[in-house]
């Protein structure tokens, strides 16, 4: 492969026509995020997969017996987060369908051990044309943080097939230098205002249905607030009557049972993941009904504005389905197992000022206001440290599914960035000279 300077911070390549992935053969192409093992992740792979060695799923045996004194993760669980990683580092903008083919010549270098920070450093290999798409091969070096000798070394081989229906997008200019960007086919509509992005789910007379379109719209306008410094805090709200009704029925009316698993993995879990992984601010302005995958999207965000009209409703019993998108984990998180069954099972809508009682809802204003507030809000938010907001956010993440020494050390991994930071120093000077901080956000 060409000589090239590694870049040790995360970061991706974005391909907009597929077939421009073969000028990057011989390159690198990203570094993803580093990603914590954890106990609880080696367990779900041991139950799974019905592989319960003690080496894996004791941790007492193995701070007995084990070289590492701790349990490691099984070799196949690391391989398990390739696509994951590839997911990070390249983004394809005119694809509508992906396939994961298969690992090839898969080396396994180092043990990982429960707690360990892995990251992948990708870089492409070949290309190979086929019909309207490419077979690729991408080299993974799966980098264990603190170790020279990474934990595996592997091929990842993918299909990629181009969606003729992608459009363009075009940039309008509005009064007081706000833009209003677009999709051609109209289903999201984003907008710049000063320090925030406004993204408007826009199929009012199908209440905002989630179909291709507007998940494409979502995934485009998150992309575009993570790579804009000056975009610091971000409101997803509904056009019309209500803030999303679910899926379009016209997309899951007429599909196989193995269809819909797909599309549900395929299409609700990178949407999810842009939303809970955006390292800015987001704040769901809540208008009328978030029902199904609508109120999925609602709970991924970061915070939520809602009136006594508005309203979170797990639709799926409703029609015979149990919950998807991430609606079942999202729920339980913010009000309990038992409350989450009860919210699902009974499939009844939860109006604005429960919400707020639950803490689904964070501010609870008048219908008129709803919008204006978490506006408002967003542009408060956005005069914070948002580096220091953006960890802060991973870190309570992270910590909804660890125990405490994990967290502890992830905290202090994730510290290291804050402490480089212009803001930690204008934090503290402001501090010592008696003043408000100005922040940058960097």
């Amino acid at each position: 492969m060409e000589e090239q300077q590694l870049r040790q911070e995360s970061y991706a390549t974005e391909i907009s026509q597929l077939s421009d992935l073969k000028n990057y053969i011989g390159k690198e192409l990203g570094v993803s995020e580093w990603t914590t093992i954890s106990q609880n992740q080696i367990d779900t792979f041991a139950r799974t997969t019905d592989d319960n060695q003690w080496i894996h799923v004791n941790p007492e045996l193995a701070k007995k017996y084990s070289p590492y004194k701790k349990p490691i993760a099984h070799g196949f669980l690391i391989l398990s987060l390739a696509s994951k990683f590839c997911y990070e580092t390249v983004k394809f903008m005119d694809v509508g369908m992906g396939v994961n083919y298969g690992l090839d010549k898969v080396r396994f270098m180092n043990a990982t051990p429960v707690g360990s920070l892995v990251r992948a450093r990708v870089s492409l290999i070949s290309t190979e044309d086929i019909t309207n798409g490419l077979r690729y091969k991408m080299k993974l070096i799966y980098e264990l943080k603190g170790q020279e000798k990474p934990a595996c070394v592997a091929e990842f081989i993918a299909l990629a097939y181009v969606d003729a229906s992608k459009k363009n997008k075009k940039d309008i200019p509005t009064k007081n230098g706000q833009h209003l960007e677009e999709l051609k086919n109209k289903s999201v509509l984003f907008k710049k205002e000063r320090d925030i992005a406004i993204v408007t789910l826009n199929r009012p007379d199908k209440y905002n249905a989630v179909n291709d379109d507007l998940v494409e719209g979502i995934n485009k306008s998150i992309a575009k607030v993570q790579k804009d410094d000056s975009i610091r805090a971000m409101v997803i709200t509904g056009a019309g009557k209500g803030f999303c009704s679910g899926a379009d029925m016209n997309t899951f009316g007429n599909i196989t049972p193995e269809e819909g698993r797909t599309y549900i993995t395929n299409t609700y879990g990178p949407l999810m993941r842009n939303l809970t992984t955006l390292k800015k601010p987001i704040i769901a302005a809540i208008n009328g009904t978030a029902a199904g995958v609508g109120a999925s999207i609602a709970l991924a965000c970061d915070f939520r504005v809602m009136s006594e009209n508005s309203g979170l409703l797990y639709a799926f019993i409703n029609i015979g389905l149990g919950p998807d998108g991430g609606a079942s984990w999202l729920l339980a998180r913010q009000v309990g197992y038992s409350r989450a069954l009860q919210i699902a099972v009974e499939g009844k809508k939860i109006k604005g000022e429960e919400c707020h009682k639950l803490g689904l809802a964070n501010k609870l204003v008048g219908n008129d206001e709803i919008v204006s507030t978490a506006i408002d809000w967003a542009h408060q938010i956005a005069k914070l440290p948002t580096l220091a907001v953006g960890i802060t956010k991973e870190d309570i993440f992270h910590a909804m599914d660890n125990d405490l020494q994990s967290t502890i050390a992830y905290e202090a991994e994730r510290q290291t960035a804050a402490f480089a930071s212009h803001d930690l120093v204008e934090g503290v000077s402001a501090f010592l000279q008696k003043r408000k901080p100005k922040f940058i956000g960097k």
